[in-house]
């Protein structure tokens, strides 16, 4: 069995999680793992999908038929690596330009891996002004410890509250 990695982006509408999921389906694959949004209007998404190597052709065709949506398909050719330790990270400050360029950066200098990020802007409650939260699931590193990169980020700016814990 093969692993395809499909991104996908198109105008949202009701019933294209389900087209999506059919066509799959109808097409030999197994929806294994997706992370989909709704994002200014648009659908946005990127899934992993199980499917043997001779439906592979049948199920990029049938994908591509699918004209409202923007589509690309990548074969996943490590679909067997090894299982890491994850870590949760949650970022929280006040709404400012660079919030996000300034914590990969430092997540990048001390050679952490980024699985996934979901961000997020929110009224604060009884204040008003906009907060800015990230939620990061990392790979550390063998050897780096959770207090060095929480020390690490919290030198970035006083007023980001990092909050670090395993997965």
């Amino acid at each position: 069995m093969k692993h395809l990695i499909i991104t996908v982006i198109g105008k949202d509408r009701p019933g294209l999680v389900e087209l999506l999921s059919d066509t799959v389906y109808q097409n030999n694959g197994n929806w294994l793992s997706s992370s989909l949004s709704k994002l200014a209007g648009q659908f946005a998404g990127i899934l992993q999908v199980e499917v043997a190597s001779q439906y592979i052709p049948l199920l990029k065709n049938a994908l591509s038929q699918i004209n409202e949506l923007q589509i690309h398909i990548v074969e996943d050719d490590n679909s067997n690596a090894p299982a890491t330790a994850l870590h949760n990270l949650t970022v929280t400050g006040n709404d400012r330009p660079g919030i996000v360029k300034d914590v990969t950066a430092r997540l990048n200098q001390l050679g952490i891996n980024i699985n996934k990020l979901k961000t997020e802007n929110q009224s604060a409650p009884n204040w008003g002004y906009p907060i800015f939260t990230a939620h990061f699931q990392l790979e550390l590193p063998q050897g780096l410890e959770l207090d060095v990169v929480q020390d690490s980020l919290e030198q970035i700016a006083d007023d980001l509250t990092v909050d670090m814990d395993d997965n």
